[in-house]
């Protein structure tokens, strides 16, 4: 609700909305007569940002410096490193740390487990050995203790060796930072030359084969929302195109500040013409409980009494040469692609005023303009 009232309210301020004190001449303003974002068949429109169907950070696993990046191909036949946006597949290898501390490390690891080795071995014929002895009444128990404890230890420092050994082999291993999916480079952070934290991540991968939106839905519109419920989906991003999609995932438990309920919808994305950040609309047929909202362009609003939060609109209620504006309070709700819901305040077949709204005062004579051709 915060982020939407922001948008109002710069849209406000970049239009200049302080109301004025009318001038002789009549404004002229362009109106809109409002429709429903629920059509007769009970179909409800709700918003929200497209995602990657899975995001993958990709850090290393020690600290060191970058000295390569993987490269591809560009239009003209090049090549240059690894970007953003570019695709990557499952097993690549994006980039490498210096490894020469690594290899140092090995080495050093496989030597304490030859020496350990030898050792155990030493303690292992020794044992054997007092064992005989032992038997034979040739040596006393302490002894033999003894030569029981050597063995044991022996072994397990040796299993020690080994493990710090393997450890230092994916130590190396990980130097080399590998793509687990097949996605597209999100965002990258490493560059040849730069240090890298472990932990920190050096490139963020989106599974992109299809992208996910996310609504939040009260408890009354469940009833009609199952699992795999087709929907339909567009964006103004790419205008005059129509996507079906399925609902994926619904929450057991609401927002506990919003008090929705996640609804997940999966888009499937062969094409990739879907991006990661593009506003998507979803139809959702029968939801109940949802009433009809109007939806507004950003020009139509103008600051309401007690500023802040509030928000109204131009009316225009009189029809004739003696039009004129009336100031409405009006409740706003979720951004509808370019729209803004309005919740409260306004009835279907009213006409608001969408330009000029911030050029005239309340009760002010205007002129309407003809509805300009689409």
């Amino acid at each position: 609700m915060k982020t939407i009232s922001y948008f109002l309210a710069c849209a406000c301020v970049l239009a200049g909305c302080s109301q004025r004190a009318p001038s002789k001449p009549i404004p002229a303003v362009r109106v809109e007569v409002v429709s429903s974002a629920a059509g007769a068949s009970g179909k409800v429109v709700y918003s929200a940002v497209a995602q990657p169907k899975a995001t993958v950070p990709l850090s290393f696993r020690g600290p060191g410096y970058v000295t390569t990046l993987m490269t591809v191909r560009t239009s003209d036949g090049g090549s240059r490193a690894l970007g953003e946006g570019d695709r990557v597949r499952r097993g690549d290898v994006v980039a490498r740390l210096r490894d020469a501390e690594y290899r140092e490390k090995v080495g050093q690891a496989t030597g304490q487990v030859t020496a350990a080795r030898a050792a155990a071995e030493k303690a292992r014929l020794d044992f054997e050995r007092a064992t005989r002895l032992f038997a034979s009444q040739s040596i006393a128990r302490t002894d033999m203790e003894a030569a029981t404890a050597q063995r044991d230890a022996t072994r397990a420092q040796l299993a020690t060796a080994e493990a710090a050994l393997e450890e230092a082999r994916i130590g190396l291993r990980d130097t080399a930072l590998v793509v687990p999916v097949d996605g597209e480079v999100l965002k990258k952070n490493a560059e040849p030359g730069s240090y890298m934290g472990p932990g920190i991540p050096a490139f963020v991968v989106g599974d992109v084969s299809s992208v996910k939106v996310v609504l939040g839905l009260p408890d009354v519109a469940l009833q009609a929302v199952k699992p795999g419920l087709p929907v339909t989906v567009t964006t103004d991003a790419l205008p005059g195109r129509t996507f079906t999609a399925r609902v994926s995932r619904i929450a057991s438990v609401a927002d506990s500040v919003t008090r929705n309920f996640d609804v997940e919808v999966e888009i499937p994305n062969v094409d990739r013409v879907w991006k990661p950040g593009m506003i998507a609309s979803v139809e959702l047929s029968g939801a109940a409980g949802q009433h009809p909202v109007a939806l507004l362009p950003l020009t139509a609003f103008v600051p309401g009494a007690g500023g802040g939060d509030h928000f109204a609109v131009m009316v225009v209620e009189t029809a004739g040469p003696d039009e004129r504006v009336k100031l409405r309070q009006v409740e706003v709700g979720d951004v509808v692609g370019n729209r803004v819901a309005v919740t409260a305040g306004l009835a279907g077949g009213e006409r608001v005023v969408t330009t000029g709204a911030s050029m005239v005062v309340d009760g002010e004579h205007i002129e309407v303009l003809p509805t300009e051709a689409p």
